[in-house]
Protein backbone atom coordinates (compact mmCIF):
# COMPACT_ATOMS: atom_id res chain seq x y z
CA UNK A 1 0.00 0.00 0.00
CA UNK A 2 1.44 3.48 -0.74
CA UNK A 3 1.43 6.48 0.18
CA UNK A 4 -1.41 7.93 -1.88
CA UNK A 5 -2.97 4.86 -1.00
CA UNK A 6 -3.13 5.66 2.69
CA UNK A 7 -3.93 8.87 2.88
CA UNK A 8 -7.16 8.16 0.39
CA UNK A 9 -8.02 5.47 3.35
CA UNK A 10 -7.79 8.18 6.17
CA UNK A 11 -9.70 10.46 4.37
CA UNK A 12 -12.70 8.20 3.87
CA UNK A 13 -12.34 7.41 7.27
CA UNK A 14 -12.12 10.75 8.36
CA UNK A 15 -15.45 11.49 5.59
CA UNK A 16 -17.57 8.55 7.61
CA UNK A 17 -16.52 10.41 10.72
CA UNK A 18 -17.65 13.80 9.83
CA UNK A 19 -21.14 12.09 7.97
CA UNK A 20 -22.00 10.40 11.97
CA UNK A 21 -20.99 14.14 13.01
CA UNK A 22 -23.18 15.70 10.47
CA UNK A 23 -26.55 13.48 11.05
CA UNK A 24 -26.22 13.49 14.73
CA UNK A 25 -26.00 17.55 14.76
CA UNK A 26 -28.02 18.63 11.88
CA UNK A 27 -31.03 18.85 13.80
CA UNK A 28 -29.81 21.10 16.36
CA UNK A 29 -27.90 23.44 13.79
CA UNK A 30 -31.78 23.48 12.23
CA UNK A 31 -32.77 24.69 15.77
CA UNK A 32 -30.06 27.44 16.02
CA UNK A 33 -30.86 28.64 12.70
CA UNK A 34 -34.32 29.39 13.62
CA UNK A 35 -33.32 31.27 16.60
CA UNK A 36 -30.62 33.12 14.57
CA UNK A 37 -33.19 33.99 11.76
CA UNK A 38 -36.05 34.98 14.51
CA UNK A 39 -33.49 37.59 15.74
CA UNK A 40 -31.98 38.79 12.85
CA UNK A 41 -35.59 39.60 11.66
CA UNK A 42 -36.36 40.97 14.89
CA UNK A 43 -33.27 43.16 14.98
CA UNK A 44 -34.02 44.18 11.32
CA UNK A 45 -37.37 45.45 12.24
CA UNK A 46 -38.75 42.89 9.92
CA UNK A 47 -37.26 44.95 7.30
CA UNK A 48 -35.34 42.11 4.98
CA UNK A 49 -38.14 39.19 6.35
CA UNK A 50 -38.49 37.88 2.89
CA UNK A 51 -34.54 37.32 2.50
CA UNK A 52 -34.20 35.99 5.39
CA UNK A 53 -36.71 33.36 5.34
CA UNK A 54 -35.43 32.85 1.45
CA UNK A 55 -31.83 31.93 2.74
CA UNK A 56 -32.89 30.30 6.01
CA UNK A 57 -34.92 28.30 3.84
CA UNK A 58 -32.25 27.50 1.41
CA UNK A 59 -29.72 26.49 4.50
CA UNK A 60 -32.49 24.73 6.20
CA UNK A 61 -32.83 22.13 3.09
CA UNK A 62 -28.76 22.03 2.85
CA UNK A 63 -29.01 20.88 6.79
CA UNK A 64 -31.91 18.06 6.02
CA UNK A 65 -30.30 17.03 2.80
CA UNK A 66 -27.14 16.87 4.00
CA UNK A 67 -25.30 18.22 1.14
CA UNK A 68 -23.26 21.06 0.50
CA UNK A 69 -23.90 23.40 -2.58
CA UNK A 70 -21.38 21.25 -4.59
CA UNK A 71 -22.47 18.22 -3.64
CA UNK A 72 -23.31 16.60 -7.30
CA UNK A 73 -22.14 13.25 -7.75
CA UNK A 74 -22.05 10.04 -5.62
CA UNK A 75 -18.74 11.19 -4.13
CA UNK A 76 -20.40 14.50 -2.74
CA UNK A 77 -17.20 16.07 -4.00
CA UNK A 78 -18.83 18.37 -6.76
CA UNK A 79 -16.52 16.10 -9.18
CA UNK A 80 -18.28 14.16 -11.91
CA UNK A 81 -16.83 10.41 -10.70
CA UNK A 82 -14.30 8.66 -13.06
CA UNK A 83 -14.54 5.60 -14.95
CA UNK A 84 -11.93 3.19 -15.28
Amino acid sequence: MGLLDKAKDLANQAKGKAEELAEKAGPSAVKGLDAAKTSLDKATGGKYHDKIESVSGKVEGLLKHGKGPGDTGPGGDGQTPKTS
